[in-house]
């Protein structure tokens, strides 16, 4: 279903239309939270250092704003690699924007800054970990990104994103189900199944030039089914069985797609826009 795509009015223009914006907040990292969790679940997080070295080593052209290369981190901890992906990513947006005629920059730059967040996964065992808000673990993963979005928008969109903005609620749309708790090996400790072939997986495709995305939906077993399917050296996430698609609508209005029936399915096709 296609619905009747709503615009947002332009506010401004972009605070700098150079290769780069000023440094996003660092937040500061712990490598440990606690040797319980060391013990428990084999929790120790990579160093920030590390992680950026590691990234250096993938070649420039991955961080293309669009069609944006997916990433996937199965143990993503509080986010230390998601937070460095999505910086990247959200860096060559400005590089993409410069590009980009003056008039079209605003509508342009929304939309590749939603799709860098959108083609960046992660699950982690821990709800502490993805979610937070609990004493020792205030920030969680999918905060985490939301900080860097948020503060990238205002940084190099000149606009401060308040909690009642389409983008923003996108964004936490986005993060919702991109960043979920769940088990990535094949058993849990007690040796039965862990049930991840069941994870649900969002699809996207966008269309910056009228602010447009499609949403599909697939599970993480479906994608290892399709895992002999190579692009490259590398098996794609998004295979060769279709996926199920949900919607397609303005980037303003996904937070409205309701995903519930979905992401609890087992197969099933669900998921209307609400009302």
């Amino acid at each position: 279903m296609k619905d009747t795509q709503h615009s947002c009015p332009d506010n401004g223009e972009p605070r700098s239309q150079s290769a780069s914006c000023p440094s996003l907040k660092k937040i500061p990292e712990r490598l440990v939270k606690s040797t319980e969790r060391v013990r428990d679940l084999g929790e120790v997080f990579t160093p920030v250092a590390i992680v950026q070295d590691m990234l250096n080593l993938l070649p420039t052209n991955v961080w293309h704003p669009h069609p944006a290369q997916t990433f996937l981190e199965p143990a993503c901890g509080d986010g230390n690699f998601l937070v460095a992906i999505l910086a990247r990513k959200l860096e060559a947006v400005v590089d993409a924007l410069a590009l980009v005629s003056d008039h079209r920059q605003i509508g342009v730059g929304r939309t590749l800054a939603l799709e860098s967040l959108a083609s960046t996964y992660g699950v982690d065992i821990s709800p502490d970990n993805v979610i937070g808000g609990t004493p020792g673990h205030e920030i969680g993963a999918r905060e985490r990104l939301l900080q860097v979005f948020s503060d990238w928008y205002a940084e190099c969109l000149d606009e401060k994103l308040q909690s009642d903005n389409p983008i923003l609620l996108s964004a936490e749309w986005i993060v919702e189900r991109n960043i979920q708790v769940g088990n990535m090996l094949p058993f849990g400790v007690d040796g039965k199944p862990s049930g991840r072939a069941h994870i649900p997986l969002v699809e996207y495709s966008w269309n910056p030039e009228i602010a447009e995305v499609s949403v599909s939906i697939t599970t993480f077993g479906a994608v290892m089914e399709n895992a002999e399917i190579e692009v490259g050296d590398a098996p794609s996430l998004f295979g060769a069985t279709p996926s199920k698609h949900l919607w397609t609508g303005s980037v303003f209005e996904l937070y409205q797609v309701q995903t519930q029936s979905v992401t609890s399915m087992r197969g099933r096709t669900g998921g209307q826009r609400a009302s």
